[in-house]
């Protein structure tokens, strides 16, 4: 049946193609308006196990691209152009086997929902295909803090965006109290509100939850949001 699913698996990665729900017309379909529509999402889930238990981090792209039924019967590297661009946005190489392989089984999977719809007299104008592709990364402490921070940033700035600056900021009586000054030493970092590292004997703020960054950046942080860009940890606001 087109509701089976293909599987590859190569290097860690699981690709997974299926066919998500159908919808029927009641009326036939020229094959000249069927058309493809394909939703990648690419999962991988940065895991640290210096910490017990362990933390994981599921970091997911996705993009949709579309592709008439026609150019997939007619001309499959025509496909192979269209895919390509969407597999780029969702971070995946498209100068590897891995990539071709890919491509090879979406390309086999649609012409199997194809065929499958046509012998059943399905009257479709969209055949909606999903390609999942997932992976687990083993990451040490400082790469899942500093891919944990820049989660925090992406996820501040859009609250920021869409709530007008609505971000509840942190009590600067409160900042003042539990935001310490410390010496930097070899070894501490980056600031994961700028991304840049520490110069060894500076200054750095400290929080409460012992994460550091510059301190100018967590001042500005801080007035817009009162969790860590780190851990979450919350400051009094």
């Amino acid at each position: 049946m087109a509701s089976d699913s293909m599987n590859i698996i190569y290097n860690g990665f699981r690709h997974h193609v299926f066919l998500s729900e159908l919808i029927c017309e009641t009326h036939p379909v020229p094959l000249s308006q069927v058309r493809i529509e394909l939703t990648i999402t690419v999962t991988l889930n940065f895991r640290c196990l210096d910490r017990m238990p362990a933390l994981s981090f599921p970091v997911t792209h996705q993009e949709t691209v579309a592709f008439d039924l026609l150019t997939l019967l007619q001309n499959q590297n025509q496909v192979r152009r269209i895919l390509a661009p969407a597999f780029v946005s969702v971070r995946i190489d498209t100068s590897t086997a891995w990539y071709g392989m890919m491509v090879d089984t979406i390309i086999r999977r649609a012409l199997v929902i194809t065929d499958w719809t046509l012998n059943r007299g399905y009257h479709c104008k969209v055949l909606p295909l999903d390609s999942v592709i997932a992976a687990s990364v083993l990451v040490n402490e400082n790469a899942l803090e500093f891919l944990v921070g820049r989660r925090a940033l992406a996820e501040s700035a859009a609250e920021i965006e869409i709530n007008n600056n609505g971000m509840v900021p942190a009590q600067d009586s409160s900042v003042k109290e539990m935001v310490m000054t410390v010496k930097v030493e070899a070894g501490d970092g980056d600031c994961t509100v700028c991304l840049e590292g520490f110069d060894v004997e500076s200054n750095a703020a400290r929080m409460p939850c012992s994460h550091m960054f510059h301190g100018e950046c967590i001042e500005k942080w801080l007035k817009q949001s009162h969790y860590c860009p780190v851990c979450r940890f919350e400051m009094p606001c």
